[in-house]
């Protein structure tokens, strides 16, 4: 190339194939968010597709895409049929804006004993809820071939949370609850509440968590700040915890109903691939 020559184009930005993305203003929230969805190619089942609401869409829905698109080839092999992906993001850049977080997945402050200070408001779970079950559920019923009776809702650490408030302030409001390393610890004491008023429902749940999550694993014994994040981790108990919650839902739900899944040889951050796919096992079963 001369130095007159003008230098080439940008790269273009990667588009997932059979995806869409729009920006909607919630009414119970007055917040802006953007949802991204994915419909899996080919005709649509006569009831319509399953349906999957991911929570922290920034952080998980090109990964949700990849997972379903592979898996649903074979149905009989994965145990995953196609489903619809629909990702709800805060309309901030970051994968996860902190202080939104903490206004939109919880039902209130953090618990003293957790040294927590909420980044802004916090306790505005059930607005958000309602954004996801209201206007945003009646606009992906209208515009795409969803199957009513066969719906999640799927969260990682302070999401699945929330997944645990919806599933015991609302549980018949999806079929399925899939909470992966749940947040328990920002306020157990307020969801045991809670938990005291559930009744028997026809939904599945799956809690799960990394081995590590609990303890510091190999690989960060030698970081400097091991002995903080160690105390940390002790005090949020989330293995033993999460562990806990599976079977205290199993006592109200039943067996059958709740699964507890400890993944090996993960932590809180590299759980979450490899729940995915353990979740969709769920969400997207074959009929």
């Amino acid at each position: 190339m001369t130095a007159s020559s003008s230098p080439p184009s940008p790269w273009p930005e990667v588009v997932i194939a059979g995806s869409q993305s729009r920006h909607m203003r919630a009414s119970s929230t007055g917040r802006e968010y953007r949802v991204d969805v994915w419909l899996p190619p080919g005709p649509a089942p006569a009831a319509g597709f399953p349906v999957l609401y991911a929570l922290d869409g920034s952080a998980v829905f090109a990964s949700l895409v990849e997972a379903v698109s592979r898996t649903a080839r074979r149905p009989d092999a994965t145990g995953v049929a196609p489903g619809i992906i629909v990702a709800i993001s805060h309309a901030a850049d970051e994968l996860y804006p902190t202080a939104l977080r903490h206004q939109d997945f919880t039902d209130g402050p953090a618990a003293a004993d957790t040294g927590i200070d909420p980044a802004g408001p916090s306790g505005g779970a059930d607005a958000f809820l309602d954004f996801i079950t209201g206007e945003l559920r009646a606009t992906i019923a209208r515009d795409l071939p969803v199957d009513l009776s066969r719906q999640s809702l799927f969260g990682h650490s302070l999401a699945g949370y929330l997944v645990l408030h919806a599933l015991l302030t609302r549980p018949t409001a999806f079929q399925n609850y899939l909470a992966i390393s749940p947040s328990i610890w920002w306020n157990e004491a307020g969801l045991r509440q809670k938990l005291a008023q559930l009744t028997p429902a026809n939904i599945q749940v799956l809690l799960g968590v990394g081995e590590w999550e609990g303890d510091l694993p190999p690989w960060q014994r030698q970081q400097p700040d091991q002995q903080q994040t160690a105390l940390r981790r002790a005090q949020r108990r989330m293995v033993a915890g999460t562990r806990e919650f599976a079977q205290d839902l199993r006592d109200v739900l039943g067996e059958s109903q709740v699964a507890f899944h400890l993944f090996p040889d993960e932590d809180h951050a590299s759980v979450l691939p490899v729940a995915i796919s353990r979740s969709l096992r769920v969400a997207f079963r074959p009929q």
